[in-house]
């Protein structure tokens, strides 16, 4: 027993009852102590706190209660996460235990789980996997090393190779070959062999980082229990899924936090080393900030699936890849922080912060390629998720969705708005009804609108009392992602912007008449920045406007002008309305061809006026947000659309005897466009759920703005190459959709002067 402890080792099940009281209390206890500050004292007190973890009854929380376990919902165990990150306590030392711990769990017998599993969460035994042999990483059905029976026990004889903590490691968890030599699943055993054994040399591999973290290990007729057998001989490779599965799925629930912390203390680097006004690297700060956004949004997306008992799909194979890489990228950006100090050895004198960030930026070169590649988790991707050929001719699996939908099911509600208006959009949004508005710049499809009116757009988020169908932003974002995604030709996304700003002034009739069917435009001029409030506004000189905007979403097709102008008398902003019937609009050629845009000229007009002074200010400032989520979804719209296609074609098309998507070059092109569209998804969605008055909502929408604005254009502009000569015909949709992307990339502000405002809004909290 921990000295100070009141409770005993855990003996039996783990009742959850109270189980925030003990870990607020044992944390509380935490943050009292001095830190250790060597290497070997870190190690000695993870340990030590583990025990003390055990010994409280909340050293497990999602294990069921008959091993130990506090059997916490999804929902506890995040708030579990939550508050032993913010405290910054231990982690546990040997993190590969918790890959064997679920196998043992679901597969082990009793005797199996009373003697591995209290140890291993005490950190009283250390593991290492050993998988992966010299012709067997990524492709473990290639393993050799044999396990031949004899009697009561296994005798082994073969290699593995690149195991992690094998030197230091009490015990490893193995795959072998029990059955017939040769390449194959079947006749793999999964078994748990003694370090100590004799016969197994152990061969440290010094890594690139100069240590030794993994190692070789030969074994020389080894002799390991039958009763360490793990499932049924020869079932091996189905218990391995359980710990790959756990590794590469629920284990997201800690690293959300823990990706956090890191990528704050890269902000906190960045103030410190003197890069805080350095726009280059505000772009880099953006994009880990991206990053971590990206997998929380993933994550939470899969984690409420899981909630609802529903298969998260394909997110669990998303998250992997986008953390390998995004862990690379942020340790890439840390390692640039320290400046001239990336000259220097992790072990030198005067090294950064002790080096950890340049021993960080070696040691992630793994990140892609341990527990599969990225290669491998591309063709994984592509070939289970998308639904592309086997590039080992192996033929087409089913795709978990289909290509361009969400991959984890929506709840009840968002799938039936989704599902409807996908329907009612596809007959409106063909491809030759999309090319004729092209000869039409001035109009918009007004039988779509009226059907759009009926199913509750554009009011659909609005309160009841105010005309709207009192729904949530996050179902409106669903709801413009599906008319996006069908190019739908009409200004819904211009309507939506004019009725917050409506809203947000308390122009109630306005409001009223635009949920009942009025089209409406924001009559403001943009630059790179956003919406402009400087001196080339329209004037306001008594009660007459006057001035011009070009470049106006929607305009021509407006029923309803909202019109940002500044007073020439007081310097104010003022808001006001206009009809179009009192301003001259000049229809102007969009790139878009299924959206109007045009310059209005304001010659002597007499507005409504709504709101005057920092009113206007505030106004401005709280309908960027519902501004940004609504354009940013239609952008989410594209990129899956073109998503959608690419696939489509690339199980279609077949050059030199093959389907292109059985070519890697295709494949993986087509995995990066689902990490981005899907990723861009995610966080949009999310930015929708924020309270108008979080904290987080600006910087959030900022965020996913910037990463679905960008995610379109890039996807539309892949979607093209991977259709070849055809992709780039005018008959085909591909260029309908880079032309939307292209537009809406401008439409608010470019990415880039969001990611700098994102960026700047982390640093002055870090500050």
């Amino acid at each position: 027993m921990v000295e100070g402890s009141t409770t005993g080792p855990l003996e039996g099940p783990a009742a959850p009852d109270g189980w925030r009281e003990r870990l607020t209390a044992l944390l509380e206890a935490y943050a009292k102590r001095p830190r250790p500050k060597t290497p070997k004292e870190r190690a000695e007190a993870a340990r030590a706190w583990q025990s003390e973890m055990v010994d409280a009854r909340v050293a497990a929380p999602g294990w069921p209660s008959a091993v130990g376990g506090l059997e916490l919902g999804l929902e506890d165990q995040l708030d579990y996460y939550r508050m032993t990150s913010a405290a910054g306590v231990p982690k546990h030392p040997n993190p590969i235990a918790f890959i064997v711990a679920p196998t043992l769990i679901v597969y082990g017998t009793e005797v199996q789980k009373k003697r591995f599993l209290e140890p291993l969460l005490r950190a009283d035994e250390r593991w290492c996997q050993g998988f992966s042999e010299p012709g067997a990483g990524s492709d473990l059905a290639s393993l050799s090393t044999k396990a031949v029976r004899d009697g009561d026990t296994y005798r082994v004889t073969g290699q593995k190779i690149w195991t992690t903590q094998a030197a230091e490691a009490d015990w490893m968890f193995a795959l072998v070959r029990t059955g017939p030599a040769g390449r194959g699943t079947a006749g793999i055993s999964y078994l748990l062999i003694p370090m100590n054994s004799p016969g197994i040399d152990v061969r440290p591999l010094r890594d690139a980082a100069g240590g030794h973290h993994f190692a070789e290990i030969f074994f020389d007729d080894v002799v390991v229990p039958v009763e360490n057998l793990v499932g049924e001989e020869g079932s091996g490779w189905s218990v391995m899924r359980t710990s790959l599965g756990h590794e590469r799925a629920t284990a997201f629930l800690a690293d959300e936090f823990r990706y956090r912390g890191l990528v704050d203390k890269v902000f906190a680097l960045a103030i410190d080393q003197g890069y805080a006004d350095n726009s280059l690297i505000r772009q880099e700060l953006a994009y880990v900030e991206t990053g971590v956004r990206a997998i929380a949004a993933n994550s939470a997306r899969a984690l409420d699936a899981v909630l609802r008992q529903q298969d998260p799909g394909g997110v669990a194979s998303v998250n992997r890849l986008v953390k390998s890489e995004f862990e690379q990228q942020l340790h890439r950006l840390a390692q640039r922080l320290t400046g001239s100090g990336a000259a220097l050895s992790n072990r030198s004198e005067g090294a950064v912060d002790g080096g950890r960030w340049t021993y960080g930026y070696l040691m992630t070169r793994a990140s892609t390629i341990g527990a599969g590649t990225a290669e491998i988790q591309r063709n994984a991707i592509a070939e289970q998720v998308l639904g592309l050929p086997s590039h080992r001719g192996e033929g087409t699996r089913p795709a978990a969705v289909a290509p361009g939908r969400p991959l984890t099911a929506p709840e009840e509600d968002e799938a039936a708005l989704r599902e409807v208006l996908h329907k009612a959009l596809a007959s409106h949004t063909g491809t030759e009804q999309l090319l004729s508005w092209a000869t039409k710049p001035a109009d918009y499809d007004i039988g779509l609108w009226d059907e759009l009116i009926r199913f509750g757009l554009p009011g659909l988020a609005l309160p009841e009392d105010l005309g709207g169908a009192g729904a949530s932003l996050r179902l409106l974002a669903a709801a413009v992602e599906e008319a996006g995604y069908a190019l739908a030709p009409v200004p819904l996304v211009p309507t939506l912007i004019a009725l917050e700003v409506l809203r947000q002034a308390g122009a109630v009739e306005a409001v009223r008449a635009v949920c009942d069917g009025a089209t409406a435009a924001f009559v403001v001029p943009v630059d790179d920045g956003g919406w402009v409030v400087d001196d080339r506004l329209p004037t306001l000189d008594g009660t007459r406007l006057s001035g011009s905007v070009e470049r106006v979403p929607g305009a021509p097709v407006a029923d309803q002008l909202v019109v940002l102008a500044r007073e020439n008398a007081t310097g104010e902003l003022v808001l006001g309305t206009a009809k179009p019937i009192e301003v001259e609009i000049v229809p102007q050629e969009s790139v878009d061809v299924t959206a109007t845009i045009g310059t209005v000229v304001l010659d002597g007009v007499e507005p409504e006026i709504i709101a005057r002074g920092a009113e206007v200010t505030r106004i401005l400032d709280a309908a960027r947000r519902l501004a940004q989520v609504a354009l940013a979804a239609d952008s989410v719209g594209v990129a899956n659309r073109a998503l959608a296609l690419a696939v489509d074609w690339a199980g279609q098309r077949e050059q030199f005897g093959h389907l292109i998507g059985s070519y890697q070059a295709i494949s993986h092109r087509c995995a990066d466009m689902l990490v981005r569209a899907e990723g861009s998804r995610a966080q949009v969605l999310s930015a929708a759920e924020f309270g108008p008055d979080d904290a987080e909502a600006r910087l959030s929408a900022d965020i996913a703005a910037a990463a679905a604005l960008d995610a379109a254009v890039w996807v539309a502009e892949n979607c093209i190459q991977i259709h070849g000569g055809i992709g780039f015909t005018w008959e085909h949709p591909a260029h309908l959709l880079l032309r939307r992307a292209t537009a809406n990339q401008v439409a608010l502000g470019r990415p880039e002067n969001l990611r700098d405002r994102a960026a700047g809004a982390v640093l002055a909290r870090l500050s």
